[in-house]
């Protein structure tokens, strides 16, 4: 796909539009012996009964066809340009103050926790202003009474001199605590705060987390907490040394909005003795974005309490250019909350996962009729999969790129899945039998199979040597186009399940308006481990096509480019 095309379908996405990551893994020994070819799918009376319900939701559904979406722009469309809002987000301009003169040390031995508190409420007391941070380490601690060590207030900016000189530090020993900077209470407005230019230190090292017991009661450790607000800007600080629920939540559903979360570098998060869930920025809002941030794992790949970097709940979203190196999970996109549309991940880098994007389509705060997930665009991401160091801490769980949970009962609309580089790397060890479904790209629903997804377009990505296929889909979708991707070497797995399993494109369902189009499948090893083309399984209602589809084995070893049970396909 050229780059018109692309921006093409970002824009129309952009017009008109914590996690556990891994519930379904209880349900993968629910599927099909491993040895059981992927045809015998479509014979099954589950199959039989569905297809009957499937068929009448397909009629009533119409799709929207990309070049014909709607082309009402989203509100405020001001927040989708590369500098967010920021008239309306500069530094306040009235009282400013330093933390010195309230009696702060920065010596990282006195507690300077009063002392910074004094300066934020003269601040605030005054209709808001910039509270300073020479160069220097302020050591906080937690107030028991408040589980917090300081309240942010609205219309205050916290300004260091640098991240890196500039430090708030938690001190040793705090036990398990709420937050070390957030709202006085938990409904407090903090709109207009801003934070730039500072290190929030965890100091993790000397507040150990034994396990994920020790976030129950509200005790979730955040770094900053804001639960209600708008205009919220945090840029170029650092996060250092956390252990945490969330290292950044702001988390309000209609009462966050219009937050920018950018240049910042998290480092050394997670590790230690646990695992537990976890989402260094855990967004719930509106028009959020989070961009141009680094985020680091304290050991690397197989880091335990770094489950996953970025977290999405809501509307209007612009997630890209973000660094994730290191965590289980790169980030979770979810439809999980009153509505989902208009999410845009575009131009990150993951690297040393063991999954890249889950996408979550979940009805939640009474919805039980819209799609929770609509009009997401993920493009252009760069994704690199490391499967050996995380095998101990995760087991059987299949490692993939980009991802439907399994458990997802809420239908997708308008999902652009285009131009994205998924690479796995580092398999060496025994296989698994749940390595068949550890695929570049899998849209696969096992809780909800009746449940019709529309517009559903994955496009010119490149994937390469995937345990199983390269791209594996089992739903039912009207409207769908899979086309001009390259999948290279799939099949990697050597677990012995079905060769089906270990083909480039697997797509298993009721479709209406799919496309399987200009395709190129290439293994180019001395010993093939790919074993077939594309599979196409289920019914076709109208308007199927495969058409252009390559193979290329450089084994010699002859492989069918296409094998279909649907009918009414056009090849």
């Amino acid at each position: 796909m050229n780059a018109k095309m692309l921006r093409c379908l970002i824009a129309t996405s952009l017009l008109c539009t914590t996690g556990l990551i891994y519930g379904s893994i209880s349900f993968f020994t629910r599927l099909l012996n491993v040895n059981t070819p992927l045809l015998q799918q479509t014979a099954s009376a589950r199959y039989r009964h569905s297809l009957g319900q499937i068929k009448k939701k397909m009629a009533v559904v119409t799709p929207q066809i990309l070049s014909q979406s709607k082309t009402n722009r989203v509100q405020k469309q001001e927040f989708l340009n590369s500098n967010v809002r920021i008239s309306d987000m500069s530094i306040n301009q009235g009282k400013f103050v330093s933390v010195k003169d309230f009696g702060a040390v920065g010596n990282n031995i006195a507690d300077d926790t009063k002392s910074i508190q004094k300066a934020i409420d003269a601040v605030s007391k005054s209709g808001g202003g910039v509270v300073f941070f020479p160069s220097g380490t302020y050591k906080v601690t937690i107030n028991p009474a408040t589980s917090q060590a300081i309240a942010i207030r609205a219309k205050v900016t916290l300004k260091g001199s640098d991240r890196r000189d500039s430090i708030i530090k938690l001190a040793d020993k705090q036990g398990n605590y709420n937050s070390i900077l957030g709202g006085e209470k938990y409904e407090s407005d903090l709109s207009d705060f801003s934070m730039y230019d500072l290190t929030i230190d965890g100091n993790a090292t000397n507040n150990i987390v034994v396990s994920s017991l020790d976030f129950s009661s509200g005790k979730s450790r955040y770094a900053v907490r804001i639960f209600v607000g708008s205009i919220i800007r945090i840029e170029r600080c650092r996060f250092i040394d956390h252990s945490n629920a969330n290292t950044i939540s702001v988390n309000g559903e209609e009462q966050v909005s219009d937050v920018l979360i950018e240049n910042n570098d998290f480092e050394l998060i997670g590790g230690g003795i646990s695992d537990y869930d976890h989402s260094t920025i855990y967004g719930h809002g509106k028009r959020i974005k989070i961009s141009r941030n680094n985020f680091y794992s304290r050991n690397g790949a197989g880091t335990k309490g770094a489950r996953t970097a970025i977290e999405t709940h809501g509307d209007e979203y612009i997630v890209n250019q973000n660094i994730i190196y290191g965590f289980t999970n790169g980030m979770n996109i979810t439809g999980y909350a009153k509505s989902s549309n208009n999410q845009i991940v575009t131009d990150n880098v993951i690297k040393e996962a063991y999954t890249g994007i889950t996408l979550w389509s979940y009805f939640d705060s009474g919805n039980i009729t819209n799609p929770a997930l609509s009009n997401c665009t993920i493009a252009n991401n760069k994704i690199s999969l490391n499967i050996n160091s995380w095998r101990p801490l995760w087991g059987d769980a299949p490692s993939i790129g980009i991802l439907l949970d399994a458990n997802s009962d809420a239908p997708l609309t308008n999902l652009n899945i285009v131009n994205n580089q998924i690479l796995f790397t580092n398999f060496s060890e025994r296989g698994r039998p749940t390595d068949r479904l550890a695929t570049g790209i899998r849209l696969w629903r096992n809780a909800a199979p009746t449940v019709v997804s529309e517009n559903i377009n994955i496009l010119s990505n490149r994937i390469e040597n995937s345990l199983a296929a390269g791209i594996y889909i089992s739903m039912p979708i009207k409207g769908g186009n899979v086309s001009q991707n390259t999948i290279l070497n799939p099949g990697q797995s050597n677990s012995f399940f079905h060769d089906d399993y270990k083909s480039g494109i697997i797509a298993s369902g009721v479709f209406k308006n799919f496309q399987v189009n200009e395709n190129s499948l290439i293994d180019w090893q001395k010993t093939n481990t790919i074993k077939g083309g594309i599979i196409l399984l289920g019914n076709c209602i109208a308007n199927c096509n495969a058409k252009g589809n390559s193979l290329q084995v450089e084994s010699g070893v002859k492989l069918e480019v296409l094998r279909s049970s649907l009918e009414a396909v056009n090849q």
